[in-house]
C-alpha cells in the first residue's frame, strides 16, 4: 500500500433510490482508504431519499429543485453540479444503487500514484441488485 494525502471525492447521483442508499454510502464509509469526501446529489426524488441521506454525517448534499424530463440528462447535470462542489484530487462517480468493494478507492489511488502517465481509469461498480462481479 502506498501512503498518500491525496483527497478523493465520490460524487453520487440519486433519484428515488432510498432503498439502496444505505448500502451505497456504507460501501464508501467502509473503504480501506480514508481521505474521502462524499457529495450526494438528489434529483428531486419523490421517495424518502433525502430523509435517508440526512441520517449520515459529513456528506455534502445537493438538492435539485427542478427535474428535467430526460433521466440521462439529469444524471449528467447531477455529476456536473457535484463536481463543482468537489475538492478531491481524484474524482469517482457512483450511482446511488451501486456499491464499491472495500479496497476500490485504495487500489485506484495507488494506480494513479504508480503510473504518472494515466489521467483516468474506467471501471464498473457493483450493482446492489445483481450478482455481477467486478474487478474493484
Amino acid at each position: 500500500m502506498i501512503l498518500t494525502k491525496l483527497k478523493v471525492s465520490v460524487l453520487i447521483a440519486n433519484y428515488n433510490n432510498q432503498q439502496h442508499i444505505e448500502n451505497c454510502i456504507d460501501s464508501i464509509k467502509q473503504q480501506s482508504y480514508e481521505n474521502i469526501e462524499i457529495i450526494f446529489h438528489d434529483d428531486l426524488s419523490s421517495d424518502n431519499s433525502i430523509k435517508k441521506i440526512n441520517e449520515y454525517k459529513n456528506i455534502k448534499v445537493i438538492k435539485n429543485k427542478k427535474r428535467g424530463k430526460y433521466g440521462s440528462y439529469n444524471q449528467i447535470n447531477a455529476y456536473k453540479r457535484a463536481f463543482k462542489k468537489s475538492s478531491g484530487d481524484i474524482i469517482f462517480f457512483l450511482d446511488s444503487d451501486d456499491l464499491f468493494k472495500k479496497n476500490k478507492i485504495e487500489v485506484v489511488v495507488n494506480e494513479f500514484l504508480s503510473n504518472k502517465k494515466i489521467s483516468s481509469i474506467f471501471d464498473l461498480p457493483i450493482h446492489a441488485y445483481s450478482d455481477k462481479k467486478k474487478n474493484y
